[in-house]
């Protein structure tokens, strides 16, 4: 679960809030994915990376970057997943 470090202030800007909520979301998201391809051993380097990013972005409030990364990460999470899925390439 995400942990989300300080308060929303009353005087907090609406679309700022709205872009923290959204962030928070899409982290959420983006650590189930990442999590979900290391239990199947299919987890690439760079979801793991676009995810830490991600969390570093969201810790300095840079929340529409976070929001790109975290989905990111979550896309290549479920490529990884997706690889899996694929049969073997054989030539013939």
């Amino acid at each position: 679960m995400l942990v989300i470090s300080g308060t929303a202030l009353a005087s907090e800007d609406p679309e700022n809030t709205s872009l923290r909520s959204e962030a928070a979301t899409q982290l959420e998201m983006a650590i189930t994915a990442v999590e979900e391809a290391a239990r199947r051993k299919a987890l690439w380097i760079p979801a793991e990376e676009a995810l830490q990013k991600a969390k570093a972005a969201f810790d300095r409030g840079e929340f529409e970057h976070a929001i790109k990364l975290a989905r990111d990460a979550r896309q290549f999470a479920e490529l990884g997943i997706k690889q899996l899925e694929t049969p073997p390439y054989r030539h013939f």
